[in-house]
């Protein structure tokens, strides 16, 4: 039995996923979420291009903004803003508020549940979106 990959698992999940929603997952969505999924650290735009171009996978870069955008809108990916670049949800593909610790040493970012936003409720506001990005040292790097 080979051993299995749990990158390629969770692409297969999110394609599932999508599926059951109606939405299509193509071929270059396909593409990009690997990379993510694989990838120990974001990815920017412009790298995954030249992933993509190098094995003849992409035609544009504003084709990868436009499938970033759909990964990101159907859950499967965040925007980290301090580094211009993209990680796979690590939490399913849904909509949820998102926390991350991003080590400015090594680049390793780990997703973790933010914290509730209880006193914006108290406020009557509805919050639609959150990404929290806390840069540090994570524990290998201290």
């Amino acid at each position: 039995m080979p051993n299995s990959c749990h990158a390629c698992e969770n692409t297969d999940s999110a394609t599932k996923t999508l599926s059951a929603r109606g939405v299509r997952l193509t071929e270059l969505r396909r593409d990009v979420l690997q990379i993510l999924h694989h990838s120990k650290h974001p990815v920017g735009a412009y790298a995954l291009f030249d992933r993509l171009n190098s094995k003849g996978k992409a035609s544009a870069p504003p084709a990868v903004y436009r499938v970033l955008d759909f990964l990101v809108d159907q859950g499967l990916a965040h925007k980290l803003h301090s580094v211009s670049a993209y990680t796979a949800c690590c939490f399913g593909p849904h909509a949820h508020m998102a926390a991350f610790l991003i080590c400015r040493d090594c680049g390793n970012v780990d997703e973790i549940k933010s914290p509730s936003l209880s006193a914006a409720a108290k406020h009557g506001f509805q919050v639609e979106d959150l990404v929290l990005e806390a840069t540090g040292l994570c524990g290998s790097c201290q």
